[in-house]
């Protein structure tokens, strides 16, 4: 019975007329242009920092031992709660650092919070930077520091160079060279300041940030189309589409088109373009920053948004590019606002993390939970949002201190499991400081310590899903939906673990599963290969459509089940689970169960008497909304 369950589901989705592109032309395989070399002794002589496999998982290693990559930061530095923080424990922290005193959100206009370093043009200032960390310091003198940079250009330099903004004519193109080689001789000034500086040995690495809300989305949020867009487009089109006719900038009207896809060739290079060019900027910076550390601490950046940002314009969709420098170390983002942060979703990474971790990078994940004392901006610090722009529902507080709790062990709950690095982003600051909340910090960030000493820390999914950030660009407005976002709430809810790849990484990890699912029906050069592997290789898969374009938690369920993968919950509550621990988040009240591969012995963390036991069922009575965390030993 469950062989025709498989096989109906995948019959369904492939008579859903899934729509078949190649890439216009042969698209060029994209190569940024960055330095690469081995580590400079004499360069850099402070803490050493790299990307290494701990237990399976690439982490964060500091002085050749791993580290526990659990960390706060807040934006209002004037409300932090470091000392806090370091008595509970935290050793590492990050810290805002402006090149410009300009908006970090183009849409919400909100105020920054210090002055830039070059706001001033010949005269650059590091008191406040210098200041920033003096703060961290002197509340945890032993403290690891990774500083954000924004990488934003001041006002004097926009006025300098109209040539080189977007359409709003008051923030730079992300894909001008001019942009480019100044911040990049920006940020080496910052990063050779620190190097003379009396702290650089508690700095363990950089975050390479820019771009609307510092994640390197287009300003304008459409893909920088503007006059001045015109030279670099015709650049890239000349160096990978030798040969082509210029047509000049796309009509992107043709995204708002009433089919799911469009065939405007010249709109599909732009949109590849428009994401490239900004994968580019990344590599090159993050060469920079390895050069002027001697390469002797890491380096990464917020990027890959496949799985949360549906739109081609913001510039997110070339993570591959990124993946391939060997400059870059860790990919942030912050957890997953699918919904809201409604609770009875699964907070995911915004990137397919496994393809991060396929590629020996870190997956370092800012955790910027609202809690029952989070403040509206206006509030808490009226100076910085006087007008009041920041009041959508995304910035209000949990009702009570219950559901704060549970929302943090869930993000917790993730990151442990998945062997993420992560950080509590307070970023108005007070949004943690709770006795109870930092008790759970305290014992959160010696967990994820203990957890570093585990033989294997690798995930236990036989299951494998495959997003594709090429399918973008050949997406209108009408189809976009149809993709990853949507998917993310009854994966979360299916009752077994799911690694997360992005399709031009199929062939190197596909026979590693029981199940494949597709959360993507365009049929690009890469989704292509990935399903004629399927078919020669006889490979169970299910994959979205135009007539099935969504599948429910039990479909999915189903399938997998029929394919002999083990399913720890059937109740529609999520589940993370590895070989050390078990988190389940109840989406409703009564007892749950969480079927164990294996027989083991099992210990509720976070509760002094909390239930233990052995057996292969941990059951559990529960409320809805509720964490509970496990941690959990296999019997042989």
């Amino acid at each position: 019975m469950s062989r025709i369950i498989s096989f109906f589901l995948v019959l369904v989705s492939v008579l859903g007329g899934a729509f078949d592109f190649y890439a216009p032309g042969e698209s060029a395989p994209f190569t940024a242009q960055y330095e690469t070399g081995e580590r400079d002794m004499e360069k850099y002589r402070g803490v050493y920092s790299c990307a290494g496999d701990c237990g399976g998982v690439p982490t964060l290693f500091v002085n050749g031992e791993p580290f526990p990559a659990a960390a706060y930061m807040t934006y209002l530095e004037e409300y932090n709660n470091y000392s806090q923080f370091a008595q509970a424990g935290y050793r590492l922290f990050s810290v805002p650092v402006l090149f410009a005193g300009r908006w970090i959100s183009a849409t919400e206009l909100f105020k920054p919070f210090h002055g830039g370093i070059f706001d001033t043009k010949g005269e650059p200032d590091f008191s406040t930077l210098d200041a920033s960390v003096g703060r961290i310091l002197d509340a945890c003198p032993d403290a690891y520091i990774f500083p954000r940079v924004n990488m934003s250009m001041p006002q004097w330099w926009i006025e300098e160079n109209p040539n080189c903004t977007d359409s709003s004519g008051v923030r730079e193109l992300l894909f001008s060279a001019e942009y480019r080689e100044t911040a990049a001789g920006m940020l080496a000034q910052v990063i050779r300041h620190i190097n003379e500086s009396g702290y650089a040995s508690h700095i363990v690495g950089y975050q390479l940030a820019g771009g609307n809300t510092e994640e390197w989305f287009h300003f304008d949020l459409n893909g920088g189309a503007c006059k001045n867009a015109e030279k670099p487009f015709r650049e890239y089109l000349q160096k990978y589409y030798p040969g082509c006719e210029y047509k000049g900038l796309p009509d992107l009207s043709a995204l708002k088109g009433k089919g799911p896809y469009h065939k405007d060739e010249n709109l599909a290079r732009y949109l590849e373009f428009a994401n490239r060019a900004v994968a580019d900027d990344i590599c090159y910076f993050a060469s920079v920053a390895k050069k002027e550390t001697g390469r002797n601490v890491v380096v990464g950046t917020f990027y890959g948004y496949t799985l949360e940002v549906t739109s081609p314009l913001y510039g997110t969709h070339a993570l591959s590019a990124v993946l391939g420098s060997e400059n870059i170390d860790f990919i942030c983002s912050p957890n997953s606002y699918i919904d809201t942060r409604h609770p009875d979703r699964d907070w995911t990474e915004m990137y397919p993390a496994d393809s991060v971790r396929l590629h020996g990078k870190i997956c370092l994940q800012e955790c910027d939970i609202r809690t029952h004392l989070t403040k509206l901006l206006s509030v808490g610090a009226p100076e910085y949002d006087r007008e009041a722009n920041m009041t959508a529902p995304v910035w209000h507080p949990l009702e009570n201190a219950a559901l704060a709790d549970a929302a943090i062990k869930k993000s917790f709950g993730r990151q442990l499991v998945r062997g993420n690095g992560f950080w509590w982003f307070d970023m108005w600051g007070g949004w943690f400081d709770d006795p109870a909340i930092l008790a759970d910090m305290k014992q959160m960030r010696e967990i994820y310590a203990r957890s570093l000493k585990n033989s294997n820390r690798k995930s236990v999914a036989e299951v494998a899903v495959f997003a594709d950030a090429d399918a973008y660009r050949y997406m209108t407005e009408c189809g976009l939906r149809n993709t990853a976002f949507d998917r993310r709430r009854e994966l979360g809810n299916m009752g077994a673990p799911y690694d997360y790849f992005d399709v031009a990484d199929f062939e190197a990890v596909y026979n590693n599963y029981k199940a494949v699912i597709f959360v993507s029906c365009v049929r690009t050069p890469n989704m292509k290969k990935a399903l004629e592997l399927c078919k020669k290789d006889g490979v169970e898969y299910i994959s979205v459509s135009k007539l099935k374009p969504e599948f429910s938690a039990k479909e999915y369920r189903a399938f997998c089940e029929a394919n002999g993968v083990h399913i720890y919950n059937r109740t529609d509550d999520i589940v993370y689970i590895n070989e050390n621990y078990a988190v389940i988040h109840a989406n409703s009240g009564g007892e749950k169960k969480i079927y164990l591969d294996g027989g083991c012995a099992y210990a509720e963390l976070f509760c002094e008497n909390g239930l233990r036991g052995e057996g292969t069922v941990i059951s559990v009575a529960m409320q809805a909304g509720e964490t509970k965390l496990f941690e959990i030993t296999h019997r042989g």
